[in-house]
């Protein structure tokens, strides 16, 4: 996650917390989910563009050009060629009292030597929602999404 940060907002549950940054080293934007919430379903989030969509609308229009330029807002119809990288840390068999967390469903665990592991994320088609398991938390770095602060 990089160091500017963007508003965000979340509809229909008060046990997701979300935070969204420019990414660091790539385009797009880095989202954090975390689900407070331990009730037994996952919480499927999507993501939308609509303030990044009126916030270009209007410096456009500040800066006298009148027409909608959103060739850099890729549209995305029932299937998609973006992906978007995602990273998911939940507790081993959903016990937030262990000392064993899980890595997109495998063991995260540093080698003999202390080593922190390759971060490998799960890629996901654009057009699914964010799934986001009981106490647990998502990373999902969005390389597409256009904000206007992150340029």
């Amino acid at each position: 996650m990089g160091s500017r940060v963007l508003s965000t907002n979340i509809t229909g549950t008060n046990k997701i917390r979300a935070y969204a940054h420019c990414a660091r080293q790539s385009q797009g934007i880095t989202l954090l989910l975390i689900n407070l919430s331990g009730n037994n379903s996952t919480t499927p989030v999507f993501v939308t563009a609509q303030t990044a969509y009126s916030a270009a609308l209007k410096q456009h229009h500040r800066h006298g050009d009148h027409r909608t330029r959103f060739n850099h807002i890729p549209r995305l119809g029932k299937t998609s060629e973006f992906t978007r990288e995602e990273y998911h840390l939940t507790a081993k068999d959903g016990d937030i009292h262990s000392q064993t967390v899980l890595l997109n469903g495998d063991i995260l665990a540093v080698d003999s030597s202390g080593n922190i592991p390759e971060l490998e994320p799960v890629k996901v088609e654009a057009t699914q929602p964010i799934t986001v398991a009981p106490f647990s938390i998502v990373f999902a770095h969005i390389p597409y999404f256009y904000a206007p602060a992150c340029r």
